[in-house]
């Protein structure tokens, strides 16, 4: 009877974190919507059908909840990069496979990539350093791949890589898969790049 009076409290802490995905899967979605501010504890709680006071079971705060979704999109799309990377050896072509992936993510309109990329950290100031941390732990990918190219001694690297990312986040307001794919367009940014800044 000890026993089983036991696994009692562990099996509703299984199902409580249960809750938590599809809690952080509503927040991601409303909060790549409808943007950060325009999102209320109580709008993600009626996404899933929980009440407010269930909600604060899992997380006390928006804020909590935007550091998860980040943390989730930051490790989905890291280790995504670092896989398709990991499959070439040109630099260039480093570049170009990275690029890729990042713009997969952001066309195919993945929630949490969304935001990611559109949530700036001053966008939520009480949590601003640990955003801009995880941020700057996938754009590392990007330091990394620049730092391995053979660019010009006057390229600057930051430049470079801030132009790059900034281009790609933007491809979403204008493209059109009828016209180009994710594929096209990295082959073509990195060949800009490089025929403008290779050694």
């Amino acid at each position: 009877m000890q026993n089983e009076r036991a696994d009692k409290p562990n099996q509703k802490v299984k199902r409580s974190h249960n809750r938590e995905q599809p809690l952080l899967d509503a927040a991601a979605k409303l909060f790549a919507s409808k943007g950060y501010k325009g999102t209320t504890m109580r709008d993600i709680g009626s996404e899933v059908g929980m009440l407010p006071g269930s909600m604060y079971y899992h997380f006390k705060s928006k804020q909590e909840i935007l550091l998860a979704v980040y943390k989730q999109a930051v490790y989905s799309l890291k280790t995504r990069v670092e896989e398709v990377i990991a499959e070439q050896e040109n630099p260039w072509r480093r570049l170009e496979v990275a690029t890729k992936t990042h713009l997969e993510a952001i066309i195919n309109k993945n929630d949490y990539a969304q935001v990611m990329t559109e949530i700036k950290p001053h966008k939520a100031p009480e949590i601003r350093s640990e955003l801009t941390a995880m941020r700057n732990s996938y754009e590392g990918i990007f330091v990394d791949l620049i730092n391995e190219l053979p660019l010009k001694s006057d390229v600057n690297k930051k430049l470079f890589r801030l132009m790059l990312i900034g281009a790609l986040n933007s491809v979403k307001i204008w493209f059109q898969p009828t016209d180009i794919t994710p594929e096209d367009i990295a082959s073509e940014f990195v060949r800009y790049l490089r025929q403008s800044s290779e050694i």
